[in-house]
């Protein structure tokens, strides 16, 4: 392939990979998408010769009227999109950028359409950076600049040979192997430096079109009312909701973990709620910590205590926040953090965007004395909220009295409750659809088979009866542990629901009374998925939540890590002074009593190194007069130049450093009107056999001495 045509291939195929990003995002109507391709796929086919030149001549012969009528075409569909089909200026801008992208194909005649089709191209690469986040966007931007690098190196190699009217260009010569790999080499580091760039650049937010337009992930069971039953509607889902790391230690957490979502205090008989749905905004701290608890508690967790979380959520249709029982403090990229009646946080709106808090939680603690108190006196505010039930067969609460048995204590009460759940029923999903008038009473004494609703929803029913407090509680467990990436994926199966039992001294404890839920197939394929997972979670920590206070860690941490070097430093050069003393003061006492015997030796040392040296010495000289590699016509050539240079130094024309061949000899032409066509003959006689590898035949050499005759004895003007 020639340069010329690899010019051609590379604009094009910097158009594709633009284009190929916006596909991507699935934003774009199927027949745009269809247009495109086939345009695209016609002008890539007629560019490396593989058909098309008779539909693309065709198209291209159109008369410049009807050029502008199209053109014209393309303003009306993107107002009218604007206003009457899309109504959003971003999904009608990238329509417009695609249409003109189609249109300039099949018209790159001149040098200003490729410049066109460049910025054309850059434009949706960057609406693709707003309409999405996803991992697959870092493969599309390393090879749209591949392609940018070759496609500019390439365009500057054809504007040299147009400037320089050379009928023998560069660009009709074919693609080296030399060329290939530099030009590769070139973008490597190109992209390297954009990395570096991009972490280096102040973070001052997102831009005006950042914003994510994905469908939100469906959550059930964390509105502000759940019917029995809505959590087994989502048990089967592996959609990913949160991945949850643990900075302060490496493996899974040994402890059992809950992700706590929302709780309710109130049952209908068929459904869950909350006796007051009012919630307060949280107190933040001057460096935007938000206190869950009280100020003592939060600092006793901040100080130490407690279990830290990174929690990277997907974008949900709820605007609940999750994390480890019982959370005491949270932070994020959110000015307002609510908390209602029974202890679940929330945001006052739901995102439509992924994005990342940490929350520092203290696991709830069943003190002794609560565990062993047989009277136990509860406020009247906790009585009218958690002893709370309908009206139900009283079979339930001759059950649970049944259950409880001989326990003296509450605990000894719920722990009996527990067991029995766990040991006497079944688990599983398939509790048919018929919805029942009671769903309790139909659980424990007619199917015996449920879900975690049912499980949690009967034993805070049968504690209530008991006069002990409870509540329900929806969240997620822990899910599989990522190995690679040292986290927890949470997904849409891992939804649970537990029980939360009231102590006076300990507050609330967990308890869950649902067996052991068989393991759910991974949905990706063993180590393989874990590791896409991992790079995942990656892009989403260090590219797409990349802010101000990330580059303010990670400056930090440099500067330590500098000190810490620069003393080790210091430390080791004492260490070698101190050495280097100990060494002289030896050798100050050994001169006195071997002083011939060391000068022999300091006389022999001086000559092998002597030899040494004149050896490398002329074997680098004989090596540099056999390394050169350019051919003998080659340097034949950069003679006849450097001569021409001398004689137009000689008559006050000096050679710029930083100018190439082509720019001196426009330089001349300038100044020297009469010197001008020798220059250039000369000029292009070395391009050609210094550059292009042309022979160097005795005619052309004959000639460049009669130019440079005639230059010479032109004289200064």
């Amino acid at each position: 392939m020639t340069l010329e045509r690899a010019f051609h291939f590379c604009s094009l195929l910097l158009a594709a990979v633009a284009f190929i990003g916006l596909v991507l995002t699935e934003e774009i109507p199927a027949g745009l998408v269809a247009l495109g391709l086939a345009a695209l796929a016609v002008t890539i086919a007629r560019a490396i010769g593989w058909g098309g030149d008779r539909l693309v001549g065709r198209i291209a012969g159109l008369p410049e009227s009807a050029w502008t009528a199209l053109l014209i075409t393309v303003f009306v569909s993107f107002g009218v999109d604007l206003l009457l089909i899309s109504r959003d200026i971003l999904p009608a801008a990238v329509h417009f950028l695609i249409l003109l992208m189609i249109v300039k194909l099949f018209h790159l005649q001149h040098r200003k359409d490729f410049l066109q089709l460049y910025a054309i191209s850059l434009l949706e690469l960057l609406a693709a950076a707003a309409l999405t986040v996803e991992l697959w966007y870092a493969a599309v931007f390393i090879a749209y600049v591949f392609a940018a690098i070759w496609t500019l190196i390439l365009y500057h190699l054809r504007n040299e040979a147009e400037e320089a009217h050379q009928e023998s260009s560069p660009t009709t010569r074919p693609v080296t192997a030399q060329f290939f790999w530099t030009t590769n080499g070139i973008a490597v580091g190109s992209f390297c430096l954009t990395l570096v760039i991009f972490f280096l650049i102040p973070r001052i937010g997102t831009g005006f079109f950042q914003k994510n337009r994905t469908e939100l992930i469906r959550t059930s069971g964390f509105s502000e009312k759940v019917d029995l039953g809505v959590i087994g509607a989502i048990k089967l889902d592996p959609t990913v909701v949160m991945r949850v790391e643990f900075p302060d230690q490496r493996g899974p957490v040994k402890d059992a973990l809950y992700f706590r979502g929302a709780s309710y205090d109130t049952y209908d008989g068929r459904a869950w709620g909350n006796w007051s749905s009012v919630r307060r905004m949280l107190e933040r701290t001057p460096d935007g910590v938000f206190l869950v608890s009280t100020p003592e508690a939060a600092a006793a967790a901040e100080s130490g205590g407690g279990l830290r979380q990174e929690i990277l959520i997907e974008a949900l249709d709820t605007t609940v926040l999750f994390g480890a029982s019982f959370i005491e403090t949270i932070k994020g990229g959110f000015s307002v953090v609510q908390v209602d009646g029974v202890g679940g946080l929330s945001l006052p709106y739901p995102t439509s965007a992924r994005f990342q808090y940490s929350v520092r939680s203290v696991p709830g603690r069943l003190r002794e004395s609560d565990r062993a108190a047989e009277s136990v006196s509860y406020p009247d505010l906790i009585r009218k909220r958690f002893l709370q039930l309908p009206d139900m067969s009283p079979r339930v609460a001759a059950l649970a009295r049944e259950v409880a048995g001989e326990g003296r204590t509450p605990h000894d009460r719920a722990k009996a409750v527990e067991r029995h759940l766990q040991q006497q029923y079944q688990y599983s999903l398939d509790v048919g659809t018929t919805v029942s008038a009671s769903p309790v009473e139909d659980f424990l004494f007619t199917r015996k088979t449920g879900y975690c609703e049912h499980y949690a929803t009967a034993m805070v029913v049968m504690l209530r009866t008991l006069g002990v407090p409870s509540r329900l509680v929806t969240g997620f467990l822990p899910g599989p542990w990522n190995d690679f990436g040292n986290y927890y994926s949470v997904r849409q199966q891992d939804a649970h629901a537990w029980v939360e039992v009231y102590f006076p001294g300990s507050g609330w404890v967990t308890f869950d009374p649902t067996p052991n839920v068989p393991a759910a197939a991974p949905p990706f394929f063993g180590k393989l998925g874990k590791v896409v997972d991992s790079v995942r979670l990656k892009w989403d920590r260090y590219v797409v939540q990349y802010s101000f206070r990330d580059q303010m860690t990670a400056a930090k941490s440099f500067r330590e890590g500098g000190e810490k070097v620069r003393s080790e430093l210091s430390d080791f050069l004492s260490a070698l002074t101190r050495g280097l003393a100990s060494v002289k003061a030896w050798l100050t006492e050994s001169a006195s009593a071997h002083s011939g015997f060391l000068l022999g030796v300091l006389a022999a040392v001086v000559l092998v190194v002597g030899l040494v040296l004149a050896w490398s010495r002329l074997g680098r000289s004989g090596g540099a007069r056999h390394a050169d590699p350019r051919t003998a016509r080659q340097i034949a050539a950069i003679h006849l130049y450097e001569r021409m240079l001398r004689i137009l130094e000689a008559q006050g024309l000096l050679k710029p450093p930083g100018a190439t061949p082509l720019e001196f000899a426009r330089q001349v032409a300038r100044e020297r009107g009469e010197a001008a066509r020798s220059v250039e003959s000369l000029t292009g006689l070395y391009c050609r056999v210094r550059f292009g590898q042309a022979p160097l035949s005795p005619d052309d050499a004959r000639q460049a001495q009669e130019l440079l005759a005639g230059l010479q004895a032109a004289g200064p003007r």
